[in-house]
C-alpha cells in the first residue's frame, strides 16, 4: 500500500493534514500528498488544509505544484489550502486589524492627548494603539494609555467605531473609541522613541484647535458625554473555553 499523509476529516467536507505526522523527506511528502489528493477526489471531499511551521518550508513548492494556495501566515506557521472543487468555500483569513483610542477626561475637564515621533501628523491625538494577539479591547486600551502617557486608567465604555479600508497590507482597520477614567494624572513618558509629548489639554481648547485632525475633534465633541456600550460580565455558553468581551448599550 502506498504511503498517504496522516490526516483527519472535519464536519464541513474537508481534510486536515496532521502537521505532527509529516515525513522527513520531500519525496515521501509528495508521494503521500498525491495519494491523499486521490482519496479526496474519490470520496468527494471539498478542501484540504495543511499548516507548516518554519522547519517544514521545503514542502511549500510541492504543495504549490499540487494547486495549494496560501491562506494565512503568522511568524511561526503558514497555512495552505487546496480546493478540490473550484467552488469550495474556505473561511476567510483575517480581514481587519483592530486599534483603540482613549478619551480620558479628568475632573478639570482636561483631555489626555499625545503626539508621536514617527508620524508626519504633528497635531495632538488620543492615546491608543493596536490590539495584540489574544488581547481584549479593555486590556489593550488601558495598556496603550499607560505605555504612551504613564497614566493609569480604568475602563468605562466603548463609545464609537470607525471602519477604514484599505490600511496596512490591504486589510481593513476597525478603530474602537473607548472612555477611560484616570486613576492618576502624572504623565511619565518612558518610550521617547515613539512618544514626543503627552499632556492634559482643556477639552474646549482641543475642540477649537484647527491644527488637530478634524475627525479626532469630532469624536471628542460627539462622544464625550455619551454613556456608550458598557462591559457586561455574563456567562457565555456558545464557546465556554474562549475569552469573551460583551458590550451592551445602557
Amino acid at each position: 500500500m502506498s504511503f498517504i499523509l496522516p490526516h483527519q476529516t472535519d464536519a464541513f467536507g474537508g481534510i486536515i493534514i496532521d502537521a505532527h505526522g509529516l515525513p522527513d523527506t520531500v519525496n515521501l511528502f509528495e508521494q503521500g500528498l498525491a495519494a491523499l489528493l486521490k482519496k479526496a477526489k474519490q470520496h468527494s471531499y471539498r478542501l484540504i488544509w495543511v499548516t507548516l511551521d518554519r522547519r517544514e518550508t521545503a514542502f511549500v513548492p510541492v504543495l504549490a505544484q499540487y494547486e495549494f494556495v496560501f491562506h494565512t501566515c503568522s511568524e511561526d506557521a503558514l497555512t495552505m489550502i487546496c480546493r478540490i472543487e473550484e467552488s469550495s468555500f474556505a473561511p476567510f483569513s483575517p480581514t481587519h486589524t483592530l486599534g483603540t483610542g482613549a478619551i480620558v477626561i479628568n475632573a478639570k475637564d482636561e483631555l489626555l492627548v499625545m503626539r508621536d515621533n514617527w508620524s508626519a501628523y504633528r497635531g495632538y491625538k488620543l492615546p491608543g494603539g493596536y490590539l495584540e494577539q489574544g488581547e481584549n479591547i479593555e486590556e489593550a486600551v488601558v495598556r496603550e494609555v499607560l505605555e504612551e502617557t504613564g497614566v493609569h486608567t480604568e475602563f468605562d465604555a466603548v463609545l464609537g467605531l470607525r471602519s477604514r479600508h484599505p490600511v496596512q497590507f490591504d486589510k481593513s482597520n476597525l478603530y474602537i473609541v473607548c472612555r477611560l477614567t484616570p486613576l492618576n494624572e502624572t504623565i511619565v513618558i518612558t518610550d521617547t522613541d515613539e512618544v514626543a509629548e503627552a499632556c492634559w489639554m482643556p477639552v474646549n481648547d482641543y475642540l477649537a484647535d484647527v491644527n488637530i485632525n478634524a475627525f479626532n475633534r469630532k469624536m471628542v465633541a460627539e462622544l464625550r458625554h455619551c454613556s456608550g456600550l458598557q462591559r457586561i460580565h455574563a456567562e457565555i455558553s456558545l464557546a465556554p473555553n474562549a475569552r469573551h468581551e460583551v458590550f451592551f448599550a445602557k
